[in-house]
């Protein structure tokens, strides 16, 4: 009997371990677009959307250090990926979701930095972003 109990108590505990999903909180992109950004003139306001990583929410944000080779932004209802020849150091301000005064100028798009300093880089890819399009179940 007392073997039963344990054998009942053990398995119910395996039980309700599995029954326990993790709870992970996935930001849209609506909550990201309601933070506000100041721009200087010329320049609109960007969210780098992902650097150098596949994007992930197990990742890390942020990394200082190394290189960035490319970015992907988005800008105007548009994500753009841009490159990067020869790759810019990377430091503490390049994070994911950080909103940024950004500008397209023909092929390229410039990134300006906070102390004024203005990262130029070539657009591989445009992708358009219609947030009224019917999204998959």
């Amino acid at each position: 009997m007392l073997r039963q109990f344990a054998l009942a108590v053990l398995l119910s505990g395996l039980v309700f371990a599995q029954t326990h999903t993790p709870v992970a909180h996935f930001e849209q992109l609506d909550e990201i677009r309601k933070i506000e950004c100041k721009a200087p003139e010329g320049f609109g306001c960007a969210i780098l959307w992902d650097i150098d990583l596949p994007t992930r929410s197990d990742m890390i944000a942020s990394m200082v250090g190394g290189v960035v080779h490319q970015v992907s932004v988005i800008f105007e209802h548009t994500m753009y990926t841009v490159v990067y020849e020869p790759p810019l150091p990377r430091d503490d301000r390049v994070r994911r979701k950080a909103h940024v005064p950004a500008q397209v100028v023909g092929e390229n798009l410039i990134i300006r930095w906070a102390d004024g300093t203005e990262w130029k880089g070539r657009i591989v890819k445009r992708e358009k972003i219609d947030p009224n399009r019917p999204q998959p179940a």
